[in-house]
């Protein structure tokens, strides 16, 4: 399969486009810097924006149709503190998700065509955006703790954005596209781990999962390991 990954370069991102090489599948990476990143023969890495559209495109040019598209992005702060200065923009994820979607929906729809031309079906692409709990109605079983940074410190900057992907993701998808959001609980260190996996407004998670336990998991996800478990579904995932 081919993946299309967005924030590959970040904390979580990083063990998703490498995990999904070592399963030997072909990935393509949109950065804002190529020179750091090791090559791989099946590693297609595209300098630009994911707020940029003809950075996207480009990305979807590069000969083989993709079949599902990750986001692991997130806007930055200052540093770690919660407090930090939030460095935006404001719409990083819900623009750049936008972006990716509109693109994948173009290209399965040109598949739609072909395929009635030449008697075949297209398979519907993927869609998985790391969203965060917290988020609409996940906000009813988070922590207290979480609420609190998440109305009182830069935190809430950041979910801004993750609540405007929650919200836009059916409009945006329609019925070309299936999604998935996962909702992490805290994200931390840790290595593979088992994923344990609840509803929008379950209890019952922990309160963290390793960020490789995560990316896997969306890769997993992307690769239709899950069959159909969790298309069109907002899953909270914990170790």
């Amino acid at each position: 399969m081919h993946l299309f990954i967005l924030g590959a370069t970040g904390r979580t991102g990083l063990y998703g486009y490498k995990y999904a090489l070592d399963e030997g599948h072909k990935v393509t990476i949109l950065v804002r810097k190529a020179d750091k990143i090791d090559r791989h023969d099946r590693l297609t890495i595209i300098e630009g924006s994911p707020l940029s559209e003809e950075d996207i495109k480009r990305a979807f040019d590069t000969g083989t149709p993709i079949d599902a598209v990750l986001v692991f992005l997130n806007a930055p702060r200052i540093d770690q503190n919660p407090w930090g200065k939030f460095l935006g923009p404001p719409r990083l994820i819900a623009d750049s998700t936008r972006n990716a979607t509109r693109a994948l929906r173009a290209q399965y729809c040109e598949q739609v065509v072909d395929g009635a031309g030449n008697g075949g079906e297209a398979k519907k692409p993927r869609l998985i955006v790391m969203n965060a709990l917290g988020v609409g109605k996940s906000w009813a079983v988070t922590p207290y703790i979480v609420r609190f940074m998440i109305t009182f410190s830069n935190v809430s900057e950041s979910y801004k954005d993750h609540n405007a992907v929650n919200e836009e993701i059916e409009s945006e998808c329609g019925d070309e596209v299936l999604w998935t959001l996962p909702l992490p609980v805290g994200l931390g260190g840790g290595g593979r781990e088992e994923v344990k996996t609840f509803g929008y407004e379950e209890n019952g998670a922990s309160l963290w999962i390793s960020r490789e336990s995560c990316a896997r998991w969306m890769v997993d996800v992307a690769l239709g390991r899950e069959g159909g478990r969790f298309d069109n579904r907002r899953v909270i995932v914990s170790n």
